[in-house]
């Protein structure tokens, strides 16, 4: 007697992510609908809806995959220094691109109506913080270290002014040795 294997349908959800993040690079994260994905992605609406049943789950899916992405560069800074995660962080501004940015801007204006929306990076960032400061000789100055990272972070995102490309260039070099200081 053989047992009958039933077939599961294929998860879309990367494919469907991929293509709402074309359409962030192409036309801005405003331009994001379910109907705009589906076209893009060759899927139904009703596939996408699927996978996605609404605007806010896909935008969630998407900064639950920004979040991966921010765990994959965390883990590729070498092992050996103490202030890994801080570097880390760090390294996650320094290589976000516009894209990420335009992303971050919609989930940020999406969880205004709903807040637990970013309950996933708080959790996430909760976590970091925990091990920024255990992994710290000295925590104050690793938290000071980190916020000021977060202050880049946002000044990037919102489009602050930020100096010219030389003191741009200094203040990262001053986050680095900042942080080897910490070592």
């Amino acid at each position: 007697m053989t047992a009958q294997v039933e077939k599961q349908p294929k998860n879309a959800s990367p494919k469907i992510l991929g293509a709402a993040r074309a359409i962030a690079l192409r036309e801005g994260a405003g331009k994001i609908t379910i109907d705009a994905v589906a076209r893009e992605s060759g899927l139904s609406k009703g596939g996408v809806l699927y996978n996605f049943p609404t605007k806010k789950a896909l935008l969630a899916g998407l900064l639950d995959e920004m979040l991966a992405e921010h765990r994959e560069r965390l883990a590729s800074v070498p092992e050996g220094h103490s202030s890994r995660t801080l570097r880390g962080h760090l390294e996650t501004v320094l290589q976000a691109g516009s894209t990420d940015d335009d992303l971050s801007m919609a989930i940020l204006a999406v969880s205004a109506s709903d807040p637990n929306l970013l309950d996933p990076l708080r959790k996430e960032l909760s976590r970091d913080v925990e091990r920024i400061r255990s992994d710290a000789q000295d925590d104050t100055a690793a938290m000071v270290l980190f916020l000021a990272i977060q202050g880049l972070r946002f000044q990037r995102l919102l489009r602050l002014a930020d100096g010219d490309a030389d003191q741009q260039d200094a203040t990262i070099d001053r986050f680095k040795d900042m942080i080897d200081e910490l070592e």
